[in-house]
């Protein structure tokens, strides 16, 4: 089995781990003692089922009441709702709050918008053409402000402190191939900076120090006929930003992610493509370039990402939700450059996991993952055992 899977084009992998079976199949059969790898153990085990609002895109986890526990929240696009869940700390959580909010929300991100110290809340509105902020009140309540226009079907919510002025600012990402960059007033109002163009369908970003000069950059996932590759737009720390920089181009990437992957103190990135269900992550080199793309194999349209420690080693791992076998699989980690294949699987009950995160709902210092079923209209929390070795 190669260490780096990303050797293997994504047409004939498939063919080749369909090969490697009837080989070793065959090779069995007349005593060559050959074995299937196998996948890691069995490491979660499915602990509680949370319902929330209809059709849930998004899940977040944050310690919302600064008990020190993580607690939920659920974008839920079909009934235009945010689903607020307090964690106990045993894995069960308090009774469901709603918020509504605009039309469509399939997004969720938090930040401390009036510099209080308390967590607040974005959400998208795809059929409003608006975000919505919501303030905490440091209790798992919020007060929802008036809504922020944006141009047609907003799609991410990236904050971050975009001029230097020490307030939280936001951009907003649009499904016809623009990124709209608004100013926070610290109060929580917004004024509208420069708009960028980004190549269609820029489904997700995340912002980070990419190039180590101090000031927020941006990367977005974009996945389109014309527009398949990650772009990176680095910071001026004044809410503008340079030309953007393509890289991993014709990926198709969908969700992206950051995660100090290698522990070098530099953010990684990871994201789902919908070219051969693959996953890919790639190393940065701290100078806004990164390394040549890592491959991995989820399941049956890979989707949401998430990553964290999932079993008992220092290395750090994936989860991701498959959108298409209603299931999420974890691989796992081996060395810095490869994971382990196959992967482990947990099937997701209802079907249609469009959203996964992960926290330690149990107190145990283990890092346990929650899964919403868009069909179901529910959260699934998988605790982590601990596996010995």
């Amino acid at each position: 089995m190669p260490k780096n899977m990303s050797i293997f084009s994504d047409q004939n992998k498939k063919k080749y781990y369909i090969t490697i079976v009837l080989f070793i199949l065959v090779c069995n059969s007349i005593g060559c003692g050959l074995e299937l790898p196998s996948p890691p153990p069995d490491i979660f085990y499915k602990y509680n089922e949370l319902k929330v609002g209809k059709g849930p895109a998004h899940l977040i986890t944050v310690d919302l009441n600064l008990d020190g526990l993580p607690d939920l929240v659920s974008a839920n696009a079909k009934n235009n709702t945010l689903s607020v869940l307090i964690s106990k700390g045993d894995g069960t959580f308090r009774k469901t709050i709603t918020l509504p909010v605009g039309s469509e929300p399939t997004t969720i991100a938090t930040g401390d918008i009036n510099g209080d110290g308390i967590p607040d809340l974005f959400t998208n509105s795809r059929g409003g053409g608006e975000f919505i902020s919501l303030l905490g009140y440091g209790n798992g309540s919020f007060l929802k402000l008036p809504s922020t226009k944006t141009g047609r079907v907003p799609l991410a919510i990236i904050p971050a402190d975009f001029n230097g002025d020490k307030k939280l600012d936001v951009a907003i990402t649009l499904t016809f191939a623009k990124m709209e960059i608004f100013f926070g007033s610290g109060n929580g109002t917004f004024s509208k900076g420069k708009t960028y163009l980004t190549g269609s369908r820029p489904f997700s970003g995340v912002s980070g120090d990419f190039n180590s000069d101090g000031n927020s950059d941006i990367a977005l996932a974009t996945s389109s006929s014309v527009s398949s590759f990650i772009r990176l737009y680095m910071g001026k720390n004044n809410g503008t930003f340079s030309s953007p920089i393509a890289i991993a181009k014709g990926l198709a990437p969908l969700a992206l992610i950051k995660k100090d992957m290698n522990n070098n103190g530099l953010q990684d990135l990871i994201f789902s493509s919908s070219k051969g269900d693959n996953i890919y992550m790639l190393f940065s080199r701290g100078d806004g370039t990164f390394d040549k793309e890592i491959t991995l194999s989820g399941g049956g349209g890979p989707f949401a990402l998430t990553a964290g420690h999932f079993n008992s080693d220092s290395q750090i791992d994936i989860a991701v939700a498959n959108s298409r076998s209603s299931n999420f699989s974890v691989v796992i980690r081996t060395t810095n450059e490869s994971f382990q294949y196959p992967t482990r699987d947990y099937v997701v009950g209802g079907g249609t996991p469009l959203a996964i995160t992960s926290g330690d709902y149990n107190n145990d210092s283990m890092t346990d993952i929650a899964v919403a079923s868009n069909a179901k209209n529910s959260i699934e929390i998988y605790l982590q055992r601990k596996i010995f070795k």
